[in-house]
Formats: structure tokens, C-alpha cells, sequence
């Protein structure tokens, strides 16, 4: 597996509108709404990430609502979707990654937490970030049947794909979705202390674990949005923690 995968996953899953207008899904009694920008988006997959001996992977929920978001800032989705060639569609790929790295400043503490306190900065060409959810929804809604529906269709696929070494779940609702028994940040946090982030594999959901290889290891820590000091605590602990393995 590699970029070119990656660039067909997101390439032929374009049109798919699953959680949206689905009698199933609702939020307080409503279908959900597709966002302004439309189709499963790709966050930042660093250049030699499927090369790297190391492949970090950090999961969080879902996409922002796009309410705010210039309408041509993601119009290379569409664009690689109708593309004929590899070659266009790579050229409209990193258009994406140039979308997400001119991002990321923008995203509340992003940089401070993940690339700065977490010590991906270092290593942004072989990180991967990803959603649980692909899609972004009107007034950033999501419900966790459409959670459950996204990874059982698409972002399962995905992350077998990214196939990383270190998964880092970030965001208590991440955590909620990713164990087989909900336990809440602060529970985890306290049963790990000062020294630890790690998650025991048996904790994890077996749809999860299947994506996987059996040496994959995981880690749990705060969100970006509404950031606190045991967030950044939290990435301390990981980088501390993984980079001398």
C-alpha cells in the first residue's frame, strides 16, 4: 500500500453520501446535512509516511463543518474524483496536502499540540493524520451510528491502508467510539498517570484491530478544539514515551 492508493481511496469515494439524509441517522430528531465542502476528506498523509519505519497515525472524529471555508479551498476533491489519469490525480492530491498544510495554522492549537508538544513537527513528512468520519456535516453534526456507519463502509479501508505502527486516538469521543468499553478521559488518564498514554490492545474494538497488524500499538490523549494543560500533558507523556522505542 502506498500514495497511490490513498489518492484512489479518496478519488472513487467522492460521491458517497451514506450518513447523510439517512432515516437512521439523526441528530435531536434531524437527518444529517451534507457540508459545504462535500466528499470524504483527506487530512495531512506526510510524503514518506508509507516509507517510513515508523508510521504514526493519529485518528480524530470528523472534518470541520466547512460553514467558514472558501468555496474553491477544497475544490481539488472534485477535480481528483474526474480526473483520467494518475498523474492529474496526484498533481490535485497535493493540492489537498497544500490545503492541509496551510490549514493547520488556522485549526485552533493544531500546530501547538500535535506538531509542537506531540513532536510531529519533526516528522510531518512521515505522520498521518485521518477522521473517523471522512465527511463533514452542516453544523459539524455526527451521531455515533454515523460514526459506526462511516468506519464499517469507508474509513476501516482507510485505515488498513495506513496500516501505522503507533495510532493515537485524540478526543474523548474518538476514545468513546475506539473501545469496546467506554471509559472517559479522565478515567484513563488517571489509571496512567504521569507515565503512561498507552492503551491496552484488548481494550480496543475488534473492527479496529482488523485494519491492523497484531504489533500495532495505542496511545489516547486530548483533543485541539477547547484545549486544556492535560491535553498537552497527554502529548508530552506520548512523545516521551514513543519516539524512544
Amino acid at each position: 500500500m502506498g500514495k497511490l492508493d490513498a489518492i484512489n481511496f479518496f478519488s472513487s469515494n467522492y460521491p458517497c453520501t451514506k450518513c447523510f439524509n439517512n432515516q437512521k441517522i439523526l441528530k435531536s430528531g434531524k437527518k444529517l446535512e451534507l457540508a459545504d465542502v462535500r466528499g470524504p476528506q483527506p487530512r495531512w498523509i506526510g510524503d514518506r509516511y508509507f516509507d517510513s519505519t515508523q508510521k504514526i497515525c493519529v485518528m480524530l472524529i470528523n472534518p470541520g463543518s466547512g460553514d467558514k471555508t472558501p468555496e474553491n479551498e477544497w475544490a481539488s476533491l472534485k477535480k481528483m474524483h474526474f480526473a483520467k489519469t494518475h498523474k492529474d490525480k496526484e498533481v490535485f492530491w497535493n493540492e489537498l496536502m497544500d490545503t492541509n498544510k496551510n490549514g493547520m495554522p488556522k485549526w485552533g492549537a493544531w500546530d501547538d499540540l500535535y506538531l509542537k508538544t506531540l513532536g510531529l513537527n519533526k516528522r510531518k513528512d512521515s505522520v498521518a493524520f485521518m477522521n473517523m468520519m471522512l465527511c463533514a456535516s452542516k453544523g459539524n453534526s455526527y451521531t455515533t451510528n454515523s460514526l459506526d456507519l462511516c468506519f464499517s463502509e469507508q474509513s476501516n479501508k482507510l485505515l488498513s491502508l495506513l496500516s501505522p505502527d503507533i495510532l493515537i486516538f485524540s478526543g474523548a469521543q474518538t476514545i468513546k467510539n475506539a473501545l469496546k468499553k467506554p471509559q472517559s478521559l479522565t478515567e484513563l488518564r488517571k489509571k496512567g498517570g504521569s507515565k503512561s498514554r498507552e492503551l491496552n490492545s484488548v481494550l480496543i474494538k475488534d473492527s479496529i484491530k482488523n485494519c491492523l497488524h497484531k504489533s500495532t500499538r495505542f496511545y489516547f490523549m486530548g483533543h485541539y478544539a477547547y484545549i486544556k494543560k492535560e491535553d498537552h500533558e497527554d502529548a508530552r507523556i506520548i512523545a516521551s514515551t514513543v519516539y524512544n522505542m
